[in-house]
């Protein structure tokens, strides 16, 4: 069972170098994750790759995502009277995890809703974004789902040894037209 989030207890920062050492206590029991906060979030920010936002939750830092920019290939039975191009644009969420010690506050969905957000903000105020795209590990595709993201089916990869699931959310789905 979940604790309630107390959202007047979040701090939401995007990754400088003033954070850096709030990073060392981070630890979600996934070594690539730890890695990549610790030793490469930072400079592959500082190069254009992707940007990290911290949460922050009571003072301590709770969870991080990063997002960086994507575009997503359909199959043709996927393409529809609103969906023409073979290709659209998306911000990919190309890393998201959450400190072990704040496993009950359900981190990681504030987390989604807030990228959501932000893929929603870029849109209306910056330039044309349709999907948010991630690659979710095999264990968390029923998460995901839970969160209205779908399962890119054509991307599967059949016959590979994949430890990914490449997933979508439509920021122009219903479930989302309240926030347009």
């Amino acid at each position: 069972m979940s604790e309630k989030l107390n959202r007047k207890a979040i701090l939401l920062a995007k990754l400088t170098e003033e954070e850096l050492g709030d990073l060392a206590n981070f630890d979600c029991k996934d070594e690539g994750m730890n890695k990549f906060l610790k030793k490469e979030a930072y400079s592959e920010q500082q190069l254009g790759m992707n940007n990290t936002t911290l949460m922050y939750y009571e003072g301590t830092l709770a969870g991080f995502y990063s997002i960086c920019a994507d575009s997503l290939k359909l199959a043709e039975e996927e393409q529809s009277e609103d969906l023409v191009y073979a290709t659209v644009p998306a911000i990919k969420i190309a890393r998201i995890a959450r400190d072990v010690k704040f496993k009950n506050l359900e981190i990681g969905k504030f987390l989604i809703d807030h990228a959501k957000y932000k893929a929603l903000e870029i849109d209306n105020e910056h330039c044309g974004v349709r999907m948010i795209t991630l690659d979710a590990y095999l264990n968390r595709v029923e998460y995901y789902e839970s969160q209205k993201f779908k399962k890119n089916e054509h991307r599967m990869y059949n016959g590979k040894n994949r430890t990914t699931v490449s997933m979508r959310y439509d920021i122009y789905s219903e479930a989302f037209q309240d926030l347009r």
